[in-house]
This record gives structure tokens, C-alpha cells and sequence, in this order.
């Protein structure tokens, strides 16, 4: 549901229970019956076997029943086939970065969401940021895999797309190729990790520049003095709740930042949505985390739905941000998200889902920390007062 929220000090009225900037990351009880010990490596196992049994080489590898491919289980096929060259995740994932490729518009270089159905089906069609900005990064990984150009080119020609369609001139990206221009925290979270890994590909300075641009503009526009990451209008009217998908998205792109740029301001960024989550968003009675925070008058948190793929995107985030803090506060807040859904993991069937838990528990347990490129030097900036030469004409013989 959209709304607006107009006034100022209406705003500041609402989101003032969210004001966390000087608190410290706050640990949220266990919910009950979650206190007994988990093997995290036989879970981990477990999910990784329900992410290989969800490959259908008939639909293209990790692709669902609705064509859509599942970017979490490529990735996690990707890594796990880097440990174990001879199990069969590396060739499975880049099967179906190979069928994806089908997705790929020939004009624009753009990917489309995912196949389309019998019958009239404008929506898959669509070509989103996030989607785009996800197989971008796949197509980066596959690069550094196998070393094979063909990635690195099919990479560029996502990339051109993205710089042509889905970029904001003054920093940022936009959701989709159609629909409204403003800037959302989520989507461009995803943009701008996909954009530093391809900056980080060549060293690229310029690259590089425009994400953290896009970082400052996100932060501009986006983020309030209160605490959280707002969705705003092109008048700068609030639009929606804090959502959590939001603050995650985000916090990962600052935290990745951090580790390729060394800004430290990237890092406190993230430190700080990292409070926000454990303090507002997680349910304290039920385990996880709240897909929105909306304050009831009295400074509480509303209660919301808690999505299964959002939290483990969050415990995701929190591992990861625990392994640049070295603050266990928030990798414990992961632990307890993958908790709060053990019994849902258990039986869970789908792959997809499988995959993003997958990717969180491993991360809890050995977090990827990738390397700082070796950045190009810029190109020397223009003078401020640039010297001026005039020249005269000669004097005409008589």
C-alpha cells in the first residue's frame, strides 16, 4: 500500500521511536524453544542438497516452473563448485548462466526478468535494476571462474545497458527501464555491489566513482537523520514504512564498499542500519525480522509479516557486517533469524529459498572477503582556471 507522509513534523513524530544513531547494536531474547543447539554445518549441508536437487536441466539448470532463474542458488553454486572442483555445482552453475543468457535483450544488452508463459505476458518482459544488477554480478563471477571472455563481454553489454537506461546522471539508479525515476534504497543496494564489482574488474576509477557518487546520493535522498532509509517521492514526501529489504540491500552494498574502497564513513553507514534491524525490526516474541517498522503511538513496533527471503537476506548482511566489525551483537542477530525458521527450512521444498538460507549460513560460518583491486590512478582534474591563450593576427604587408 502507497501513502504519503507530508508534513515534517508528522514525520519526525513517527519515525522518532527509530532514532538510533548514538545506541548500541541491542541483542533481542531468543524466541522460546530456539535455545537448543544447531549443527550449523549439517544445516548448511542440508541446504545446499535441497539447492541441488531443485536443478532442471530441462528448464535451463536453476530456473522455476515460471522461467524465472534463481540468481542465490547460482551463486551458491558457484562457490561451492571453487571448493570442490569435482562436484558438479561449477558446471551446473554456469549452465544456467548459459541458459540465462537467453533472457538477454540482442538490441540493449539488457536482461529481461524471465521467460515468458503461453499467452500474453507483458510483466516478463520487464527489465528491472535489480534483476539486471544481480546477473550482472553472476556474469563477473563466472569471468573470474573460468577466465572465458564471453562472460566479461556479456558482462559489458549488461553494464551498457544499465549506464544507458537504469543510471541517474547525478548519482544512483533507477528501478526499472519504465515507471518512476526516484531512487529506491533496496534496488539501488544491489546496482551499486554490481557496479563495484565491475569497476573492481579493470580498476576502473571512474567506475568506482559513480558508485560511491550513487552511495552519497542514496544517503541524500534517502536516508533520515532518525535512523532508517526511507523510500521518498519526487517531492520528498515519504512513501512507505522503513522497510527491511531496504536497510539490508543497502547495508550490504555500504559494508562492500568498505572492504574494495576503504571509506570508514561506508562502514559506520552500515553499523549503524546493522542497530536499526536488531532494535526495531527484529520480532523479539517470534524470531526474524519485521518486513516493515511502523511505530504504534506509543514508541512499539507494529506487528508485520516476516519473509522468509528477506531474513535470510538480513542474516546474510549481519554476517557479513559482524566480519568487518568484529562485533559478535550482530552475528549472533543472524543466528537467531536462521533459528527463528528452522522448522520452515526443514521441510522447505524450493530451491530459490533454500539457497538464499544457504548463502547466510555459510556466510555465518566463513564469510567471503573479497579483495581490494589494485585501482588505476585517476585522470588528472581539469584547473580550476584553466589558462587561456589568444592568438593575434599578424600585421598585413602593405
Amino acid at each position: 500500500m502507497s501513502f504519503r507522509l507530508r508534513h515534517p513534523i508528522l514525520i519526525a513524530a513517527v519515525f522518532a521511536p527509530l532514532a538510533l544513531a548514538a545506541e548500541p547494536a541491542v541483542s533481542a531474547p531468543l524466541p522460546a524453544g530456539s535455545a537448543r543447539p544447531v549443527d550449523e554445518r549439517a544445516r548448511l549441508e542440508r541446504l545446499s542438497d535441497q539447492v541441488s536437487a531443485s536443478f532442471d536441466s530441462a528448464r535451463g539448470g536453476f530456473v522455476d516452473r515460471t522461467g524465472l532463474p534463481c540468481e542465490s542458488a547460482v551463486e551458491l553454486a558457484l562457490t561451492l563448485g571453487h571448493e570442490d572442483p569435482q562436484a558438479p555445482w561449477r558446471q551446473r552453475g554456469l549452465a544456467t548462466i548459459d541458459w540465462t543468457r537467453t533472457l538477454m535483450d540482442t538490441m540493449s544488452g539488457g536482461f529481461v526478468t524471465r521467460a515468458s508463459r503461453n499467452g500474453p505476458d507483458m510483466s516478463a518482459f520487464e527489465m528491472r535494476t535489480d534483476v539486471n544488477g544481480r546477473r550482472l554480478s553472476l556474469l563477473l563471477a563466472a569471468w573470474k571462474e573460468t577466465g572465458e571472455a564471453r562472460y566479461l563481454s556479456d558482462a559489458g553489454r549488461v553494464a551498457g545497458f544499465m549506464d544507458r537506461v537504469l543510471v541517474d546522471g547525478r548519482g544512483g539508479f533507477v528501478s526499472a527501464q519504465v515507471g518512476d525515476r526516484e531512487l529506491e534504497p533496496g534496488v539501488n543496494g544491489i546496482a551499486i555491489r554490481a557496479w563495484l564489482a565491475w569497476a573492481a574488474a579493470d580498476g576502473d576509477p571512474r567506475k568506482r566513482d559513480f558508485a560511491l557518487r550513487s552511495i552519497e546520493r542514496v544517503w541524500e535522498t534517502s536516508f533520515d537523520p532518525l535512523g532508517v532509509l526511507l523510500r521518498r517521492g519526487s517531492m520528498g514526501e515519504v512513501m512507505a514504512w522503513p522497510q527491511l529489504i531496504d536497510q539490508v540491500e543497502m547495508g550490504r552494498a555500504l559494508v562492500y564498499a568498505w572492504r574494495l574502497c576503504g571509506r570508514d564513513r561506508d562502514l559506520q553507514r552500515a553499523r549503524g542500519l546493522g542497530q536499526v534491524l536488531i532494535a526495531k525490526f527484529e520480532d523479539a516474541e517470534h524470531g526474524g525480522f519485521l518486513t516493515q517498522a511502523r511505530p504504534n503511538k506509543d514508541g512499539t513496533i507494529r506487528g508485520a509479516s516476516r519473509d522468509p527471503g528477506e531474513n535470510a537476506k538480513t542474516a546474510l548482511f549481519l554476517a557479513e557486517l559482524a566480519a568487518a566489525t568484529s562485533d559478535a551483537a550482530y552475528h549472533e542477530a543472524g543466528r537467531r533469524a536462521l533459528a527463528a525458521f528452522e522448522k520452515q527450512l526443514a521441510k522447505e521444498k524450493a530451491g530459490s529459498m533454500a539457497a538464499d538460507w544457504a548463502l547466510a549460513q555459510r556466510a555465518l560460518l566463513a564469510p567471503d572477503v573479497p579483495e581490494a583491486p589494485a585501482w588505476r590512478a585517476a585522470a588528472t582534474p581539469a584547473p580550476a582556471q584553466p589558462r587561456v591563450v589568444i592568438f593575434k593576427p599578424g600585421k598585413r604587408p602593405r
